[in-house]
């Protein structure tokens, strides 16, 4: 217990950027550039994230865990209670300043200018 005890600083210290770099990622996005097509991503802090998209009849969904590297958002998809088939299993979108562009390049997801929700 004591060994732990110790470990628990550094622990914090090296989850540090980690973290900081997760919450300064979070937050909600939109779809911007594909018409007729309304799509909402929410990026949480504490690495997990919540998908839609609506196109027409077709509604998609999914939920799981969100890491940043190399330039790039990698959303990975789980089966939930709430979401039992996810729309994919993982996304993979390209940061942009403060957009994330999905694979095929059409459209993006935005974070609104006064990014408060």
């Amino acid at each position: 217990m004591r060994v732990l005890t110790a470990l628990l600083p550094l622990a914090a210290f090296l989850a540090g950027p980690a973290w900081a770099q997760a919450s300064e990622r979070a937050g909600h996005y939109y779809l911007r550039g594909v018409m007729e097509t309304g799509s909402e991503l929410m990026l949480h802090p504490d690495g997990r994230f919540q998908w839609y998209l609506v196109y027409g009849a077709l509604d998609l969904f999914a939920e799981g865990r969100w890491a940043e590297r190399d330039g790039a958002v990698i959303l990975t998809a789980e089966r939930t209670k709430d979401v039992p088939e996810p729309g994919f299993r993982t996304l993979v979108l390209k940061v942009e300043d403060r957009s994330l562009v999905p694979p095929d390049g059409r459209g993006a997801d935005v974070r609104p200018a006064d990014d408060r929700d």
